[in-house]
């Protein structure tokens, strides 16, 4: 699933640690928009909290970036 702008830069906040009101103020949005999106994204993923969202996204991140998995350490690396 992709995200759209919005939801990226809410997320990308979120992930640095800033609170609704704080993204809210720097998005120049309502903190009850933050709210809508939030819940909008848990709904979509199929997850009960914020937390578990993250753990969600973070785990599609790591999957785009790498598609085939971890590769297995060669013999030089074992």
């Amino acid at each position: 699933m992709h995200l759209t702008p919005r939801e990226r830069s809410i997320v990308a906040l979120l992930a640095a640690g800033h609170t609704d009101a704080a993204i809210a103020a720097q998005l120049d949005i309502s903190v009850r928009t933050i709210a809508y999106t939030l819940s909008a994204l848990m709904d979509r993923y199929a997850v009960t909290n914020r937390f578990q969202l993250g753990l969600r996204l973070g785990e599609e991140s790591a999957q785009q970036a790498d598609p085939d998995g971890p590769e297995e350490p060669g013999p030089e690396q074992a």
